[in-house]
């Protein structure tokens, strides 16, 4: 098993990555005396798969005031009435209001999300640990301590900073994970390549096809990297006040507009392979980027079988979601674009001309 250590400001915490370890969560629980009552938040196809191990591996630790609910997967479902649903099960749950509650988040980003802010927000923050079962969550949502939902249309509009006590992934947990997600999940993985790290986005090139095909070598080596480059990033700017955190949003702006436009027919990751495309088209045009270095990035995201271009979308339904950035300072745009692999800038107020320029040529006819 491998241990990465996150430092942030509010508290740090473990990241434990290995193969077949879901059934020791509760030894590590214990130890850490995070709670006597476990609210265990998971999608109901990830509850078919692997509730039952997950509750005897809880329950050999004498863990037996538990209660399981359910949300179901897909974006649509990282909404308000989910998350008020599962408030009221919590407060069933407590209904005396003295009980020492542990949230267990086990599923993919929309769980995670979600029910890190359940955890945020009930009697006013307690303590959950999140176990990822899909790449995605792997590498990206799974740490940090971003937790939201979404609201009226727009992502995470609805959120807090909190961050977990516990991140227990098991690789082992990948193999039932349909191959589209875990293609989404692999663009989040290009993405820490093409913002840090030239070795990285090389590695990946040489052994996608590993990862996508689960080898457990190529598995472990790009979830670590992964971890500790946003283990990093976090640590030096843990509420993303400071201009640091902001570079995890490489080709996030225009992809939660697409993902947002295309009412979640895209999944997260598949949203993000356009917007990164479209960010280094936009890139192109300042004449930041070479144009070899954006073939590149873009041939990786099609050997990998993502989108890189938009349909069923309408161009003005995607700017009126690209307008509502939480990054966007005083007015202006702001967009994180590549110089080189390894290379970013932070760009605002890009002339719109220029970007729907990009966004009209990437639209299928």
């Amino acid at each position: 098993m491998k241990k990465i250590k996150v430092n942030p400001k509010s508290g740090a915490y473990d990241i434990l990555i290995g193969f077949d370890i879901i059934k020791d969560i509760g030894s590590y629980i214990k130890k850490m005396n995070l709670g006597d009552s476990i609210f265990l938040i998971t999608s109901p196809r990830i509850g078919k798969l692997y509730l039952k191990p997950f509750l005897q591996g809880l329950k050999k630790y004498k863990y037996r005031d538990l209660k399981v609910a359910y949300v179901k997967d897909g974006e649509k479902n990282k909404s308000w009435n989910s998350y008020k649903s599962l408030l009221d099960e919590l407060v069933s749950f407590n209904v005396n209001n003295d009980k020492r509650i542990l949230v267990i988040n086990l599923g993919g980003g929309v769980v995670g999300d979600i029910g890190g802010f359940v955890a945020a927000t009930y009697n006013r923050g307690v303590d959950y640990i999140q176990v990822p079962t899909t790449l995605l969550a792997f590498v990206d949502c799974g740490i940090g301590g971003k937790t939201g939902i979404d609201f009226k249309g727009i992502k995470n509009v609805l959120g807090a900073f909190h961050q977990p006590r516990l991140v227990f992934a098991d690789l082992e947990l990948l193999e039932t994970l349909p191959k589209r997600e875990l293609k989404s999940g692999l663009v989040e993985v290009v993405k820490y390549g093409v913002i840090t790290d030239r070795n990285m986005f090389n590695s990946i090139e040489d052994t996608y096809e590993n990862i996508l095909e689960l080898n457990k070598n190529s598995l472990l080596d790009i979830v670590c990297k992964s971890y500790k480059i946003k283990a990093d990033i976090v640590e030096k700017d843990e509420k993303d006040k400071l201009g640091i955190r902001v570079k995890l949003n490489y080709g996030h702006t225009l992809g939660h507009a697409i993902e947002s436009a295309s009412r979640f027919a895209y999944r997260h990751g598949e949203a993000v392979s356009i917007g990164i495309v479209c960010a280094n088209d936009i890139a192109l045009k300042l004449n930041l980027m070479n144009k070899n270095v954006c073939s590149r990035i873009e041939n990786l995201l099609i050997k990998i079988g993502t989108p890189v271009k938009i349909k069923n979308c309408r161009l003005d339904n995607i700017l009126d979601y690209f307008w509502h950035d939480k990054k966007f300072i005083n007015g202006k745009n702001r967009l994180v674009l590549a110089r080189d692999i390894g290379k970013i800038q932070i760009r605002e107020n890009i002339p719109m001309e220029i970007v729907k320029e990009v966004l009209r040529k990437r639209m299928e006819r």
